[in-house]
């Protein structure tokens, strides 16, 4: 009854009414309190003192005594209940909070393989019924298994959203993405609440790329109006990549006598995957190329497996362009888990054509994913003929053999310009010309020019500078081969000193001041070995054999400073120079083309007991090497990045190149970024020092996600635009360990006093929740009593009363 009246008190004052599914409780508080043995002797005491006063005044009736008495002592219990500092404290309460957490990191787009058929039709099933795809996409349909996250999803909403509804009967559920930090997802306080949640669950995305679930839990224990929730319920793989671990959370949960229930994610077998990515080919190569395909290979859970790597084809103009057929096998030994390496298969395509080359290693048994299994590339394959240059001095050994090869392939069509020759010579062989082309348009006609060891003296200051211009503008290709007369010491001073990848001032040839040169092998460089012209066999390991096998050579010319832009191809064994061992050939570019030196002219040597075979795919290779620039002069621009994936925090290096010069803008370049399923950015290349057609610049702190690059080129440019694409991943950490961290999960669990379960058996789920019991929610501010007009009137009253009944009364 009592409380009866504290209510409608409450209501009289204004207090607001509770909201659904809250109760308010009024009391009585005393902000100066008195002690509570003084109080009850001032109360007794006041009592008996107006009794004992009362009961002598033997001339009032009995009535009046006792309602005087009675007014005195209300009076007296008044002004304590007005000394007290009394005042209206109202508490709320209502049902207790539920928290769900929903592991929205990287990892739980993993769709693990299971071992076992029933659990892998059993998930999809869960799935289906869940309905977290929509049905044309359903995993069940598909023959999919779901993701991490699309089981967390089906969890909560299988039967249209059975567990949530049941749950908010009884319980306030607020649902939590955890990943980077945890971020409120839905509230369901009522049943028209449902409805909403499960749109939002539907709509979380697996993007985090951290998971800090311990301190995601911690977060969420003390952050719902100050009253932990009665139970937490956690769907995650367990693994926590930054920040506290959840069995030290755990401690904070059991403090506050808060049980985490766990729903597994995932398989506890280590993940099995391999992927295939940065496949290296060249876009333009020739019939009968020994054409390498370079991929680089990942691996984790297949330890000590073989596997087979397949290249296939696709003929992309002919009537079935999907059509793929297997060239190659091999098999390969996967790298150490979480690491990658570089693997390598060679094709020698027979027919012309635009191809689609796909490098693609074959799925394993419970695979992580196969999407990355594959990977295409275009090459254009080619056969027309190369036209060469070969110009020389004197008929020396290497011009003839030179001479007479090139004459005899069907892929070269062969100019001989003899200096030292006679004018007949021109009439008498058919390969042969009279001068060297006066004009550049008979000049570039050609896509290679080989010099041996001309003297410049039969040249005019034109038809070098011609030669310059046919390679810096024109993209061709020139080889200078090294001779004892000219070639390249009376270089110095022409225009073609520029061409020459290495500085004049330390050249010498050692024979002409005395030395003796020993037999001598040259010994290839990492880009030698790496380069398509020393291809002599069908792999790296038949190659290096066939070159260690090669008659030695018995002659070089010193050059020991190469320029800062030559890359060198094979070097001496024992001299040194001015970089380490001495260089024997080089390349370098030179604007839109290449030019190459050969320090030696004894190549030859290497036709000993095997004919052509060996120096005539050398030279073959050589030539087609030094032509694929021009092949290429159609393209105007290109724009590349340093790499095809990326991490998050990583720099991503853009590069654009003008294979000619001419047509590179004075100003800086822009290229425009744009991110899959976002927006665009431009982003700025500047010109690089000392250059005149390369532009460089960099993009930092670049979210994850499919990147489009394309440069806006300047006007003079023409057909399709530069573009390239690469892709930026979540930190390596979050794919680190990626199967379900079980023994986390069931410290957990332990340690709070909750239960684990799968996706399978989460059914129990409801029935193991601790009973819900009222939960203090929040006090409103307390409303005065004591010095309110109300009590003061009371006070009053009772005092006049009183004073008007003694006077009745005649007593004073």
């Amino acid at each position: 009854m009592f409380q009866s009246l504290l209510e409608r008190l409450a209501d009289r004052l204004g207090v607001a009414p509770p909201s659904a599914g809250e109760e308010i409780t009024p009391r009585i508080r005393f902000d100066q309190p008195w002690p509570q043995w003084l109080f009850v002797f001032t109360a007794l005491g006041a009592v008996l003192l107006v009794v004992w006063i009362y009961r002598r005044e033997s001339r009032l009736s009995t009535l009046a005594r006792i309602v005087l008495a009675g007014l005195r002592v209300s009076v007296i219990l008044l002004a304590m209940f007005m000394l007290s500092e009394a005042v209206l404290s109202v508490e709320r309460t209502g049902l207790p909070y539920l928290t769900i957490l929903v592991d929205d990191s990287a990892s739980a787009r993993i769709a693990d393989q299971y071992e076992d058929e029933t659990t892998r039709s059993g998930l999809a099933e869960l799935a289906a019924r869940g309905r977290a795809r929509p049905q044309a996409e359903s995993p069940a349909s598909a023959g999919q298994t779901p993701s991490r996250l699309e089981l967390a999803q089906a969890v909560l909403l299988e039967d249209n959203a059975k567990l949530l509804r049941e749950l908010e009967r009884q319980h306030k559920v607020r649902i939590y993405e955890v990943a980077n930090r945890a971020r409120l997802v839905a509230k369901v306080d009522a049943a028209d609440d449902v409805k909403r949640a499960v749109e939002r669950v539907r709509g979380i995305e697996p993007g985090g790329s951290e998971s800090r679930l311990g301190d995601g839990l911690k977060q969420v224990l003390t952050e719902l109006r100050g009253a932990p929730p009665s139970a937490v319920i956690l769907l995650s793989d367990g693994q926590t990549t930054d920040g506290e671990p959840l069995s030290k959370a755990a401690l904070a949960a059991a403090r506050k006598g808060v049980p985490v229930f766990a729903v597994g994610l995932g398989s506890v077998e280590p993940a099995r995957d391999v992927e295939l990515t940065e496949l290296l080919v060249d876009d333009v190569v020739f019939v009968d190329d020994a054409v390498r395909f370079q991929v680089k290979l990942t691996a984790r859970g297949v330890a000590g497996e073989k596997l087979k790597l397949k290249l296939l084809e696709r003929e992309l103009e002919s009537a079935d362009p999907d059509s793929e057929r297997l060239i190659e096998t091999i098999e390969v030994e996967p790298p150490p888990d979480g690491q990658s390496k570089k693997v390598e298969i060679v094709h020698r395509p027979r027919t012309t054509g635009r191809k689609g080359y796909i490098v693609q290693v074959e799925s394993l048994p419970r695979e992580l994913q196969t999407a990355n299994n594959r990977i295409e590339r275009t090459v254009v394959v080619r056969k027309e003929k190369l036209k060469v240059l070969l110009v020389d001095g004197e008929p020396r050994y290497e011009f003839r053999y030179l001479k007479n090869y090139l004459e005899r392939d069907e892929t070269i069509e062969l100019g001989v310009v003899l200096l030292s020759s006679d004018p007949e010579y021109s009439e008498q062989d058919r390969s042969a010309l009279a001068t060297f082309p006066a004009s550049k348009d008979e000049l570039y006609a050609y896509d290679v020019v080989v010099m041996g060891d001309a003297d410049t003296s039969f040249l005019s200051q034109t038809q070098m500078a011609n030669l310059v211009s046919f390679v810096t503008d024109k993209g061709g290709g020139v080889l200078f081969v090294a001779g004892e007369l000219f070639n390249p010491l009376s270089y110095k001073g022409t225009p073609l000193e520029l061409l020459l990848p290495f500085e004049l001032s330390d050249a010498r040839n050692p024979t002409a001041l005395g030395q003796s040169i020993t037999a001598y092998r040259p010994e290839l460089t990492l880009e030698g070995r790496a380069s398509p012209i020393y291809r002599f066999g069908d792999d790296d390991a038949s190659s290096m054999r066939i070159w260690l096998d090669l008659p030695e050579l018995y002659w070089y010319f010193e050059a020991p400073r190469r320029k800062p832009a030559a890359l060198v191809l094979a070097e001496h064994p024992t001299a040194m120079g001015s970089d380490g061992k001495l260089p024997l050939v080089l390349y370098q570019f030179v604007g839109a083309g290449k030019s190459m030196f050969h320090a030696f002219d004894d190549t030859w040597r290497w036709r000993f007991r095997v004919g052509d075979q060996y120096f005539g795919r050398f030279w073959v290779q050589t030539v087609r090497f030094l032509a694929r620039s021009r092949l290429l002069g159609q393209r105007q621009a290109e724009l590349q990045t340093d790499r095809k994936r990326y991490e998050r925090g990583d720099v991503v290096e853009f590069r654009a190149r003008f294979p000619n010069p001419a047509l590179a803008p004075a100003g800086d370049l822009t290229v425009e970024i744009t991110r899959k399923g976002s927006g665009s950015s431009k982003l700025k290349l500047s010109l690089v020092p000392g250059a005149r057609n390369v532009f460089e610049g960099v993009m930092a702190r670049a979210a994850e996600g499919d990147y489009e690059a394309r440069l806006l080129p300047p006007p003079v440019l023409e057909g399709a635009i530069p573009s390239t694409s690469f892709r930026v991943d979540a930190p390596v950490g979050e794919f680190e360990r990626i199967e379900m961290n079980q023994p986390e999960l069931l410290r957990l669990v332990e340690a709070t006093g909750g239960r684990y379960y799968t996706p399978l058996s989460v059914s129990s789920l409801l029935a193991d929740l601790p009973k819900p019991s009222k939960a203090p929610l929040d006090v409103d501010p307390p409303i005065t009593l004591w010095n309110s007009w109300p009590i003061f009137a009371l006070f009053v009253g009772l005092i006049t009363l009183e004073w008007v009944i003694r006077k009745r009364l005649q007593m004073v």
